[in-house]
């Protein structure tokens, strides 16, 4: 999209990335509401807006969607990397006020904050830049299952 470059991130061994399998579990009649107040807001900072901050729900070292002002159970977790980066990943059906007791969230919160701190380690280390929208350098990860 002219405003944003988005990525997403491919576990090793899947045969779908993050996002597609997000989009192959959300998009269908039951979610559609929710889905699409998601995909709205990923096309309107696409074309429009860029990443502006206010688009995303803060969740530690990492966002999610849909924005704090439209409703939905469904989310869509994520890494704002500036205003012209966004990397997706997957979401779940939030049936808990907090996500640490929503047994679909919780693999997908923890997840996306331990890329995200990841990243963030790296651009400051320098093993991964941004240059043109665009993150240069290692994107390779390997994230154990504490997610330290």
């Amino acid at each position: 999209m002219n405003k944003i470059t988005y990525y997403s991130f491919h576990i090793e061994g899947d045969d779908l990335c993050e996002v597609e399998k997000f989009v192959t579990r959300f998009s269908i009649p039951a979610y559609r509401d929710d889905y699409e107040n998601i995909m709205s807001a990923i096309r309107q900072m696409g074309t429009c807006t860029g990443a502006e901050e206010h688009y995303f729900r803060h969740e530690r070292a990492a966002e999610a969607l849909p924005p704090p002002y439209r409703s939905g159970n469904v989310r869509l977790y994520c890494s704002r990397i500036n205003t012209d980066i966004v990397i997706l990943g997957n979401g779940c059906v939030k049936t808990t006020q907090k996500v640490q007791q929503s047994e679909d969230c919780l693999f997908h919160f923890e997840f996306m904050n331990a890329l995200s701190r990841h990243i963030t380690q790296r651009i400051v280390e320098g093993e991964l830049r941004i240059f043109n929208r665009q993150l240069e350098g290692n994107l390779h990860f390997k994230i154990g299952d504490c997610y330290e």
